[in-house]
C-alpha cells in the first residue's frame, strides 16, 4: 500500500511552530511516506502576492491529485497554515474517485481555544476529510468523541516527538532554576511578564520576542536560538510548561488549552534531558507523573516549596527517566506508533 504525505512550505523560524511540522515530515519519510509538495509562491502580502499564491496552490493541488495513486494512504498535517484554492476539492475528489484514505495529524485545534466561525469551519472540514485523526492525548480524544467523532477514527499520540542530535551522554547538572524556552511575545506567553511575582525562584528565558518593560532580579534572559540548537542550550534545572496570563494558574484561552494539548516545549525539554515542571491540571501532567520526568504544580507560587524538597539524587533520577523518553522522541517513536495504529484501524 502506497503512503504519501503533503509537505507544506514550513518556515525555518526560531520557534517551535515549524520544528513540529518539519520533524513530522522527516519521521513520516522514514516510514516511507512519499512527499508531495504544496509550496508558497511568494510571501508578498499585497493583492498581487495573494493572487500569485492562490494560483500556485491551485496548480500544486491539481498535481497532488495526479501524483497520488488509487487505493493509497495520504497523510496531512492539520491545521493547514494558509488557505489554499482547490485543496478541499482535491482531497474530496481523491477520496471519492481514487478511494484514497486520509490520516490527519492534528497539531492544533483552534476550536478548543477560540469558538469562532473560522475555527468551526476548519474543524468541520478536517472531520469531513480525515478517515483517521491522530490527536494529542486521551483528553483531546475524549473532546473529539464528545463532538461526535467515533472512537474508531481516533488515535492518541501521547507526546510529540522531537528530533535532535543531543547525546544522552551529555550530563544534566543539578539546579533548581526554572527554564522557559519558546516564543516569549506578550500575546503568546503573557505569564512570563508576571514572573517578578515569584521572586524566590530563578528563571532563565530563551526565545524570540522578549520585550520586558522592567527586568526583575530573578529573570535571566539568554537570547534566541534556532529550534535545533535549543536542546544544547538546556543543561541544568527544570523546563517549565505553563501558559496564559497568570502565575496563579493556567487560565484564559491559552491556559485552558493545556487541559487538552501536548505542548511542544514539553518535548523540547525532555529531548534535552531536562526534567519538567508542568501545571497539575494539564493533560500532559499525567504523562509527566507516569514516567516520573518532573513535578506538577497548581500555581507557580508553589515552586519554591516543591523544589526545596528535591535532592540531587531525586533530580538525577528524573534526568535518567527523561533520557529514556528522550531516546524515543529522537527516534520518532510516538508518531511511528500512532501511524501504525491508524493504519490498523483503517483495516
Amino acid at each position: 500500500m502506497k503512503i504519501y504525505q503533503i509537505v507544506e512550505d514550513y518556515n525555518n523560524e526560531k520557534h517551535a511552530g515549524s520544528k513540529a511540522t518539519n520533524d513530522a515530515v522527516a519521521i513520516l519519510s522514514e516510514l516511507g511516506a512519499e512527499g508531495v509538495p504544496v509550496l508558497v509562491a511568494t510571501r508578498d502580502q499585497g493583492i498581487l502576492g495573494k493572487v500569485k499564491r492562490q494560483i500556485k496552490f491551485y496548480k500544486d493541488w491539481k498535481k497532488v491529485y495526479k501524483a497520488v495513486d488509487r487505493d493509497s494512504i495520504l497523510i496531512l498535517q492539520n491545521p493547514f497554515k494558509i488557505r489554499a484554492l482547490g485543496r478541499f476539492q482535491v482531497l474530496t475528489k481523491l477520496k471519492r474517485d481514487k478511494n484514497v484514505r486520509i490520516i490527519s495529524l492534528i497539531h492544533d485545534v483552534e476550536l478548543l481555544r477560540y469558538d469562532t466561525p473560522k475555527a468551526r469551519a476548519e474543524f468541520k472540514e478536517t472531520l469531513e476529510i480525515a478517515d483517521q485523526l491522530i490527536v494529542h492525548n486521551d483528553s483531546m480524544k475524549q473532546w473529539f468523541i464528545e463532538h461526535g467523532v467515533s472512537e474508531s477514527r481516533l488515535v492518541s499520540l501521547e507526546i510529540f516527538d522531537y528530533l535532535s542530535d543531543k547525546s544522552s551522554d551529555i550530563p544534566t547538572d543539578f539546579s533548581k532554576k526554572v527554564i522557559i524556552a519558546g516564543n516569549l511575545a506578550t500575546e503568546k506567553s503573557p505569564y512570563v511578564y508576571e514572573l517578578g511575582k515569584v521572586p524566590n525562584v530563578a528563571f532563565d528565558l530563551l526565545g524570540v520576542y522578549y520585550e520586558p518593560t522592567e527586568q526583575p532580579s530573578n529573570i535571566n534572559y539568554r537570547g534566541a536560538f534556532p529550534p535545533d540548537d535549543v536542546p544544547n542550550e538546556l543543561s541544568s534545572g527544570f523546563g517549565l510548561v505553563w501558559d496564559g496570563p497568570s502565575v496563579e494558574s493556567c487560565v484564559g484561552e491559552t491556559g485552558d488549552y493545556l487541559r487538552y494539548n501536548n505542548p511542544h516545549k514539553l518535548s523540547l525539554y525532555i529531548s534535552s534531558s531536562l526534567p519538567v515542571v508542568i501545571w497539575s491540571e494539564a493533560a500532559e501532567a499525567k504523562f509527566v507523573e507516569k514516567h516520573q520526568v518532573g513535578i506538577t504544580v497548581s500555581s507557580l507560587h508553589e515552586l519554591k516549596e516543591k523544589l526545596d524538597t528535591i535532592s540531587e539524587a531525586d533530580y538525577q533520577q528524573m534526568v535518567a527517566n527523561t533520557k529514556k523518553i528522550k531516546e524515543q522522541l529522537q527516534a520518532g517513536h510516538y508518531l511511528k506508533t500512532a501511524i501504525s495504529t491508524a493504519l490498523k484501524q483503517l483495516g
